[in-house]
């Protein structure tokens, strides 16, 4: 596996991680892994990660081996096509260390906003 391959991979850990708003610690429970070692993937320092370890960091990702490896472009294993634009991903780093209340609260501002534009649509 070349350089840029496990690049893709740990992004691809990290990106899911963070999606589902896991910490390492969480991560570590979800798998059986250690903190450490996680960290470790994710920080690009252990350079090669076995098949078994992409699988069981895959289930607890809610996500296939074929996704973390980069030979599908479907993140989730409902294969649901999701795609993410720059407004998404920008939301996603500006809200990703809200508390789950201000979370709430958002997702319920997003919700009038919604209802109020359809409402000025009509």
């Amino acid at each position: 596996m070349n350089e840029s391959s496990m690049i893709d991979i740990v992004e691809r850990i990290k990106s899911r991680r963070q999606v589902l708003n896991l910490s390492f610690q969480d991560l570590a429970n979800l798998t059986g892994m250690s903190k450490s070692t996680l960290q470790r993937y994710e920080s690009g320092a252990i350079k090669n990660i076995p098949l078994s370890k992409v699988e069981i960091l895959a289930s607890a990702l809610q996500t296939t081996p074929e996704y973390l490896m980069g030979w599908e472009e479907i993140s989730t294993k409902d294969n649901r096509d999701i795609t993410f634009d720059d407004f998404t991903y920008a939301l996603h780093a500006e809200t990703q260390d809200l508390t789950e209340e201000n979370k709430q609260k958002l997702l319920e501002m997003a919700r009038l906003f919604k209802l109020s534009q359809e409402h000025k649509d009509k």
